[in-house]
């Protein structure tokens, strides 16, 4: 109720006439700070440093419906990243869309959405936005995160759940010849998945094309298929993702296969976290191979506020030089990233 009045209140100073054509507007956020204690292990320069005050993904968002009536709906998002780590305080977008809804036929949306390849596995991830997110594994290839993405100039539909299965597929195509650039830069994303009780299962896949986007050139394109499973026995929640990702270019480091698998157990209001991902070598001559683990746990003191705090390290191949897909803390080739992270979350 409140954050309804406060989106009434700023929409009527903003514009009055527009906000009378919307009957529900709603203000949501995170925000996401920690302290960290990071050593990349370099050989050359300091290797070793405290963080503090290391955004965790924070975001912003408003949203909205509007009922059209006969069970359709017009829905529309505008979330941000906060950034609040650069010097700028830049914001970027994130979700941000209109579109369609209708219980019974599903939703259509275009904009700026998370791919249905991305939302096929993301609720597996239980160390989501922080140093232990599983694209340091998940979507990551030695140049870097280049599935499990966000997608602009999506058009996309998502299906109503029937008896526990759904499915989602998106498409996007950009064509710029006036500007010189590649013709049929195109990417598709589909998947499906099943939710009963405890039980969680999905498969998805993904394609690029025309440097699109996921490591593809415009001769070569690359695609990735994924599975996850999860399982909830009591206080004890279990999840797993395999993953593929091949490249049409010859001796491509974006040609692997990747594991992920995790464990929760929650005792009150504490969760005992810990996680393990390893990708396998591409075709470049040069060792791509990979793998890191992550032991933490969260102490919730609301629904909406957590402490947290985690171990993650990554042990690079030496033809690697990745980060935590969410630091930026880059290490040097072959070697080893190790990070302790104590932070609070709260939502709103």
């Amino acid at each position: 109720m409140k954050k309804s009045l406060i989106a009434l209140a700023i929409a009527s100073a903003v514009s009055a006439p527009a906000f009378a054509a919307t009957a529900n507007v709603d203000i949501y956020g995170r925000m996401a700070f920690s302290l960290d204690y990071v050593d990349t292990n370099n050989l050359i320069g300091d290797g070793a440093d405290v963080v503090t005050g290391r955004d965790n993904v924070s975001r912003f968002g408003i949203k909205g419906t509007e009922d059209l009536g006969n069970g359709l709906a017009a829905i529309w998002q505008v979330e941000m990243a906060l950034n609040a780590n650069s010097a700028a305080g830049a914001t970027s977008l994130r979700n941000t869309f209109v579109g369609l809804s209708s219980k019974s036929l599903g939703t259509v949306i275009l904009g700026r959405h998370d791919t249905p390849y991305k939302m096929a596995t993301g609720n597996l991830d239980i160390f989501s936005d922080t140093a232990g997110d599983y694209n340091t594994i998940i979507g990551t290839t030695s140049a870097g995160t280049i599935y499990d993405n966000r997608a602009t100039q999506t058009v996309a539909y998502m299906s109503p759940t029937w008896t526990g299965f759904s499915f989602a597929a998106a498409y996007v195509e950009a064509k710029n010849v006036e500007a010189g650039a590649a013709d049929n830069v195109q990417a598709a994303s589909a998947m499906a998945k099943y939710v009963n009780g405890p039980i969680f299962a999905s498969l998805a896949y993904e394609t690029f094309s025309g440097a699109a986007g996921g490591g593809s050139t415009t001769t070569a394109e690359t695609e990735a298929y994924k599975a996850g499973l999860g399982v909830k026995l009591g206080a004890l929640q279990l999840g797993a993702v395999y993953e593929i990702i091949d490249s049409a270019a010859a001796a491509s480091a974006n040609e692997r296969d990747a594991y992920y698998m995790n464990a929760m157990y929650s005792i009150g209001a504490v969760d005992l976290k810990a996680a393990y991902g390893m990708a396998k070598d591409g075709e470049s001559a040069a060792s791509t191979e990979m793998d890191y683990y992550v032991v933490g746990a969260d102490y919730n003191l609301s629904k909406r506020t957590k402490l947290f705090g985690l171990y993650t390290s990554l042990a690079n191949g030496n033809g690697t030089a990745l980060s935590q897909s969410t630091t930026g803390y880059t290490a040097e080739a072959g070697q080893d990233v190790e990070i302790v992270s104590l932070g609070v979350v709260h939502t709103f």
